[in-house]
């Protein structure tokens, strides 16, 4: 819609910007939540020691491709839909899975292994924060995406402190809550792709209203 205004040279030409219409991209964050959660799953397999203590090369190839990059792909799919929430979650926790595959691949070997332990707990530590304003930001979402965040911490926290004590107890037990948080992750996202193709709510994911 173009209105006219008056200036010093005379009448001007204004021209309003045009009324966002429907998003054209399909939600994308169902993928991301199901690669997360896969990922996850296969770590928690690993920690639990439900994996032989040599399958851990079977679990980077999903933290790079799977955990990491399609994260990082849906987040920047999530800045075009103006979805900030979406964009930093997926664009968090996409670069966490490259940067932790990286660490146990390649970075971990060029530090003294007496600093291993203590910067590997650290680096657990921080996303462990990070995902706690999570948790506040999801107060405002569903249930569901709730109790994920919140076993995200949970979880994090105790395999941050194996990584600083060596203690298998916290391992196990961290693999444990990732198992947890991982299932329940692959309900939300099934409950969103069904919702979607049903056009209803037919799987429950504790909308928060208000």
């Amino acid at each position: 819609m173009a209105t006219i205004a008056h200036g010093d040279d005379g009448p001007q030409q204004q021209v309003a910007p045009a009324a966002a219409g429907p998003n054209p991209l399909a939600d994308p964050g169902p993928w991301a939540v199901t690669a997360f959660a896969t990922t996850s799953f296969i770590l928690g397999l690993y920690n639990t020691h439900l994996l032989g203590s040599g399958s851990l090369p079977i679990v980077f190839p999903f933290a790079f491709f799977y955990g990491g990059l399609i994260q990082i792909i849906v987040g920047v799919l999530e800045v075009g839909r103006r979805n900030l929430f979406g964009a930093v979650v997926f664009g968090t926790y996409g670069p966490f899975w490259v940067i932790y595959g990286a660490i146990e691949i390649w970075f971990a070997k060029l530090a003294t292994p007496a600093s291993v332990g203590s910067g590997v707990s650290a680096f657990l530590a921080m996303f462990a924060v990070v995902t706690f304003f999570f948790i506040i930001a999801s107060l405002r979402t569903d249930m569901v995406l709730v109790a994920i965040f919140v076993l995200i911490f949970i979880g994090l926290s105790f395999l941050a402190i194996n990584a600083e004590t060596g203690v298998v107890f916290w391992q196990k037990a961290g693999g444990w809550v990732t198992l947890a948080f991982a299932v329940i992750a692959w309900y939300h996202a099934a409950g969103d792709m069904i919702n979607f193709t049903f056009k209803r709510a037919v799987v429950p994911l504790g909308k928060i209203t208000g």
